[in-house]
């Protein structure tokens, strides 16, 4: 075999192995520059929730011995058929907010407010589902809502709620911190839509769900982490104002109706972190040097065709 056909063998060979090294190096999915976090999002009453907790910013008249003084009513209350029945009310002035009963009366009695226009049952009824979908530091929320209060002015907030010993909830809007993108209405049906991409919203704490029971439900151990929940909150506003940067006062024209826990992260839902034995933050993409693996692969090609070519001469 001539010299000439070695070299032309050993180009044909080299631009072979050029192709498939740099191929290599390629993601097998060119769009797959991250990995999305989807979570089908459930709106409902905070009574709701795994560990429930009291109806927090609507009351009801519970002690009949006490006409002008209103109560948080908890999930107990709200299988009751009778006090389904009960007209809801604000309250004269902001309350504040006790989701863990910490205070000495979390659940009242407070002074009787505004009657709201509807009642226990109406006010429970209220739903909303959609998909919470995070990418590249934003995220997109889309929501449909259902038996929300006909024509009600509304408002989406990130709630970080911190657990006790340490508790405190901040409320942002979703959205432009200046409450520019949470708002919306609802329709004459009580039916409502959201749909809004903005910067992804804090994780909740990492925590598994065994720690959580060992330090919070059956306290074998001491509380050793700081745990804050991330929920997706929605705040009717009686008054028909939405306030900007703040929901407006607790209680008396701003009224919590629906959440949804965030679950640590990559977890969906509450089965799932009640089944997992520990939790890793999702999946990255692999990142590699630009260009290293196949520049390395190809000057070994090169040298190997080099010496391969001197020795036939």
């Amino acid at each position: 075999m001539n010299a000439k056909y070695w070299k032309i063998s050993y180009v044909m060979l080299f631009f072979l192995l050029t192709t498939l090294v740099v191929a290599s190096d390629l993601p097998s999915d060119p769009s797959a520059t991250s990995n999305p976090w989807k979570v089908n999002v459930t709106l409902e009453s905070q009574i709701y929730l795994p560990t429930p907790r009291p109806i927090p910013d609507v009351f009801f008249e519970l002690n009949n011995s006490t006409p002008d003084m209103v109560y948080r009513a908890e999930l107990g209350q709200a299988k009751d058929a009778m006090n389904l029945e009960k007209e809801a009310y604000a309250t004269t002035n902001a309350t504040l907010r006790d989701t863990y009963k910490i205070t000495q009366n979390p659940l009242g009695p407070f002074p009787k407010g505004e009657d709201l226009g509807f009642n226990l049952e109406q006010w429970i009824a209220a739903n909303g589902k959609g998909t919470y979908v995070e990418e590249n530091g934003n995220a997109a929320l889309k929501l449909t809502l259902h038996n929300l209060v006909p024509n009600g002015t509304y408002t989406l907030w990130c709630s970080r709620v911190t657990m006790p010993p340490n508790y405190r909830e901040v409320l942002t809007p979703i959205g432009a911190p200046d409450g520019s993108q949470n708002a919306f209405m609802a329709d004459a049906r009580g039916n409502g839509t959201f749909d809004l991409i903005f910067k992804a919203l804090p994780a909740s704490t990492n925590v598994t769900w065994k720690d959580y029971v060992a330090m919070y439900v059956t306290k074998q151990v001491p509380i050793s982490t700081n745990i804050t929940w991330t929920l997706i909150a929605l705040v009717y506003h009686s008054d028909g104002k939405s306030h900007g940067a703040t929901p407006g006062d607790s209680g008396k024209t701003a009224h919590c109706q629906l959440v949804h826990l965030m679950y640590p992260k990559p977890i969906q839902t509450f089965e799932e972190w009640k089944n997992a034995t520990n939790i890793t933050a999702a999946a990255q993409t692999e990142k590699k040097e630009p260009g290293f693996q196949g520049i390395f692969a190809l000057a070994c090609l090169l040298a190997s065709a080099c010496i391969l070519m001197n020795r036939r001469r």
